[in-house]
């Protein structure tokens, strides 16, 4: 409850204060808040979308009594992400969201403003989608046993969004180094798996481990190739050609590689051309599934083999 706390600590006071009075139970659930201007405040949880209603009630189905989040509310909370500095976090803003501290991931949006081809900033910011980053120790012992009992070996995470994908890989990351003693190297690109703060990861990511955050995950790998020497490599949400390219040159180093990508079922991971050429080049040795509507829940792990056949 205490990150909980510390994410909701971002929204508006108006909205905080709704939502501290309910329950705990039902909060420890939640992974989104969804906030739109002149809509219901909404939270994603496990098994749907439930609303919060003026007299502080959830309901599954909004009406008249529903809390409306107010364009002050998104402003306000805007502000607050921002650190009250929207200039500081304009090169986030242009990508859609801002991690804020705990690893927590705001995604922003409004109207966009273009120079070029590229967004280059956001006016008129009309909604907000709050993601609550956690921890769950443990989660990953079952991914570290299958891919590291005899040696290192190449693991890729797949699943849908909210599935726990990268609260796996955190989990991972600490028992590889913390009880198998490997070097791990993080290439955080977005700041959500060790959410490192003034140089510190706020995220228990084991001892052994080093956190190149903000890097762009093809720079970041070859960096830490080049001068690190780890024995796994951990990244988030994989799919483009840089990131592709790099991962193929760390195989080549000797790198075992642990990275999620989006993908629901073996039917749309054969669709990501990319990956699969990395899985052929011998990337990834085991593949798990995570499950739907249960977050850090293996449904299925297969071998590369058992893929491509």
């Amino acid at each position: 409850m205490q990150r909980f706390k510390k994410a909701t600590s971002y929204l508006s006071k108006k909205v905080n204060s709704a939502i501290k009075p309910l329950n705990e139970d039902f909060l420890k659930t939640v992974c989104e808040i969804r906030m739109r201007t002149g809509k219901p405040l909404s939270f994603v949880t496990f098994e749907g979308i439930t609303y919060l209603t003026k007299s502080g009630r959830l309901t599954g189905i909004p009406n008249s009594s529903a809390f409306v989040v107010s364009g002050a509310d998104i402003k306000e909370s805007f502000q607050r992400i921002c650190e009250y500095s929207v200039y500081s976090y304009a090169k986030d803003i242009s990508q859609g969201f801002i991690t804020v501290g705990g690893g927590h991931r705001a995604g922003i949006y409004g109207t966009a403003v273009y120079e070029g081809k590229n967004i280059t900033g956001l006016r008129d910011v009309s909604g907000i989608n709050l993601r609550i980053s956690r921890e769950f120790k443990g989660c990953g012992a079952e991914l570290t046993s299958k891919a590291f009992s005899e040696n290192l070996q190449g693991l890729l995470l797949c699943g849908a969004p909210s599935t726990g994908k990268t609260t796996m890989l955190r989990d991972v990351a600490r028992l590889a180094s913390d009880m198998l003693f490997k070097k791990v190297a993080i290439i955080d690109e977005r700041g959500e798996i060790a959410a490192t703060s003034k140089g510190v990861a706020q995220n228990d990511v084991g001892i052994n481990t080093d956190v190149l955050d903000g890097y762009r995950k093809g720079e970041g790998i070859l960096q830490a190739v080049r001068t690190l020497s780890p024995n796994i490599i951990i990244c988030d949400e994989i799919g483009g050609k840089d990131d592709c390219d790099a991962i193929r040159q760390g195989i080549n180093s000797g790198v075992a590689f642990v990275a999620a990508v989006h993908a629901s079922g073996v039917d749309e991971l054969k669709n990501k051309s990319s990956v699969i050429k990395l899985i052929k080049a011998g990337a990834f040795q085991q593949i798990a599934f995570l499950q739907s509507g249960k977050p850090c829940c293996v449904s299925e792990i297969i071998t590369a083999k058992e893929l491509l056949k």
